[in-house]
């Protein structure tokens, strides 16, 4: 599938790519499992995942950032919270931390959106918050994200920044905007990746919401699920994220 016009979450263009870095991540932890002494273990494969995954998510955060229905209705009032020059003259969001900052207001990254985000692992179950360092006012780099920039521009004093754990985390930070981002939350509906369920503890299954809601809800007329008293989960081979 190639970008078009058309949002490239809306098209499938970033869950595409996204899926395609995760399954060649799970082959690599098929020879270096994600075990406590393996987690500063450093290599070429590694450096690899980490720059295509930074790479990865500083392209969506300013595809995010720049949605085009965000700049109607909620982008206006959520830039004048962004106490930048250069936001308030550019209608384009193209740096990368005020980008960070807007979708912080947003999505509450920092928290989840609210959810949590398991990473599934050989020894148990991990939960993650890949942005847990964020602000709204603030902005304090994440540990892998500094070992991504690092990496990236001072690769021979940095490479062993490059590590399993900091790639596991940088991945989860790239399934966490598939799953929060509102094109995202349809096409993933639409695909069948994203399931429905009751209270916490019943079980999940298909999407049975009218699709007009769910119109409603990526528009930001319906600020979430919660009012329905129902949860979502979308999961992958490595990560689950529930919203209940």
């Amino acid at each position: 599938m190639t970008p078009s016009s058309k949002n490239t979450f809306e098209n499938g263009f970033f869950w595409n790519n996204y899926k395609s870095i995760e399954s060649d991540f799970l082959r690599f932890l098929e020879y270096a499992p994600y075990y406590k002494s393996n987690l500063k273990m450093y290599s070429p494969k590694l450096t690899g995942f980490l720059l295509q995954t930074g790479g990865y998510i500083d392209s969506a955060f300013k595809e995010m950032a720049n949605y085009f229905r965000f700049k109607t209705y909620k982008l206006k009032k959520v830039k004048k919270k962004i106490v930048t020059k250069r936001i308030k003259k550019e209608d384009t969001i193209t740096n990368v931390v005020d980008a960070f900052c807007i979708l912080e207001i947003l999505y509450s990254l920092s928290t989840n959106n609210g959810g949590h985000l398991i990473a599934k692992l050989d020894f148990g179950d991990k939960e993650l918050y890949p942005f847990k360092d964020f602000s709204s006012s603030q902005f304090i780099s994440p540990t892998w994200w500094s070992a991504y920039n690092e990496v990236k521009h001072e690769y021979s004093l940095h490479y062993r920044k490059a590590s399993l754990n900091n790639v596991l985390e940088a991945l989860a930070g790239a399934f966490l905007l598939n799953v929060t981002h509102y094109p995202s939350i349809k096409l993933l509906w639409q695909l069948g990746y994203l399931k429905t369920g009751g209270k916490a503890g019943e079980g999940f299954t298909e999407m049975n919401l009218e699709e007009r809601f769910l119109d409603l809800y990526i528009q930001g007329a319906v600020p979430d699920l919660k009012p329905l008293n129902i949860g979502i989960r979308v999961e992958t081979p490595l990560y689950i994220y529930m919203h209940e």
